[in-house]
């Protein structure tokens, strides 16, 4: 499953925890936009559209 939303959800653990990181830096430097980029980020579910057998979305 691939995300298109503009903001792009999570779809590994390892893409995840790049996200929480990311987070957290943002909270420690006091960066209140890039906190909520990531939250939204975090926000689950993707509800991203399975591609066909042929591909299409």
């Amino acid at each position: 499953m691939t995300c298109h939303h503009l903001f792009h959800h999570p779809q590994t653990p390892a893409e995840r925890e790049t996200i929480v990181k990311q987070l957290n830096y943002c909270r420690s430097i006091g960066d209140g936009p890039g906190v909520m980029v990531a939250l939204v980020q975090l926000t689950q579910p993707c509800s991203s559209p399975e591609p066909d057998a042929e591909g299409a979305k």
